[in-house]
């Protein structure tokens, strides 16, 4: 059973004092108390701190920051919890929070969001100005919402469409929520976790074999063109360019990076099978109009120079003596 909706404000300040202990607090989130630790800033400089935490079936937890001086940065650490755990959406809303998550480094910017799990500890950094929104849900519950949601696990999304919905109507209920009974903190709780399905529903689903084919196949064919681009790609496939995106995301690499190689691999073939070739004419061949950072790219992706691997073909091809 969910713990009955409830309403916290709380708001701290003071001096951070030189050697002063890591503060420690708890949130009392999905039946467990999720753990935080980290220090205020550097010693001397002022800070202030409002939390609001909305309990319900999804929580969601409003931080807000302010440090007194521009370098003043706080660091907070989540303690790892039972495999079983919660999923949650950190949305930045002022300032920015690096985050380091499931082996990954992550920037949010005011817009952006992170899908994170506890099962895994977080770390963040806050800029002196910051304001965070975390909306933790059941893991199950999630998955069972909104299927191949972990893939979304420790990377960013943009805060558009629905995701923009959930994240004004998060702020609209923490301005009246202190005048809500409990019915209208669970509903307004609930609303939360409608919107947060449908903003990851879309991001989680995958791209199809077919079209995934098909923008593979229209890559290849235009290898040779210079001016082919992620926005003339997703154009001719009527895809959103983060759309996109996702396609590569889900093979492990970008689509510039796909180009490069399929560009080198086109180069080394026509150096080994075609000798009257210079370099240059490769190049131009495949859309290449940089030869010098072509040459490192090259080396980079084989372990030698262009021109290493012309010699090694025309000595392979001599005859012998």
């Amino acid at each position: 059973m969910p713990p009955a909706a409830a309403f916290h404000h709380r708001v701290d300040e003071g001096v951070v004092e030189k050697g002063s202990p890591r503060q420690t607090f708890a949130l009392p989130v999905g039946g467990q108390n999720l753990q935080y630790s980290g220090t205020l800033g550097r010693p001397g400089t002022g800070y202030r701190t409002v939390t609001r935490l909305l309990i319900g079936g999804v929580t969601t937890f409003d931080w807000t920051y302010q440090g007194s001086g521009a370098q003043t940065e706080r660091t907070e650490s989540l303690i790892r919890l039972s495999p079983n755990g919660l999923t949650y959406l950190c949305v930045c809303v002022d300032g920015t929070t690096r985050l380091r998550h499931r082996g990954a480094e992550l920037l949010l910017k005011p817009g952006r969001a992170a899908l994170c799990s506890t099962v895994n500890p977080l770390e963040a950094r806050h800029s002196a100005q910051n304001r965070l929104l975390t909306v933790y849900v059941d893991a199950s519950r999630l998955e069972s919402q909104v299927p191949g949601v972990n893939r979304l696990l420790g990377t960013t999304i943009a805060v558009e469409g629905v995701g923009e919905l959930l994240v004004q109507h998060v702020l609209a209920t923490m301005k009246v929520a202190s005048g809500l009974d409990s019915a209208g903190l669970a509903a307004a709780s609930e609303a939360v976790s409608h919107l947060l399905v449908g903003a990851l529903s879309r991001r989680a689903q995958p791209v199809s074999p077919a079209l995934e084919a098909q923008i593979s196949a229209y890559i290849d064919s235009w290898l040779g063109d210079p001016e082919l681009s992620v926005e003339r790609i997703a154009a001719a496939h009527h895809i959103s360019v983060r759309t996109l995106h996702r396609v590569f995301q889900q093979r492990g690499e970008t689509v510039s990076t796909h180009i490069k190689n399929r560009r080198l691999d086109g180069c080394h073939a026509d150096l080994l099978a075609r000798p009257d070739l210079m370099i240059g004419a490769i190049c131009a061949k495949w859309g290449i109009t940089d030869i010098a950072h072509f040459s490192r790219q090259y080396k980079a992706r084989f372990g030698c120079t262009p021109t290493d691997t012309r010699e090694q073909r025309l000595n392979l091809g001599s005859p012998a003596h």
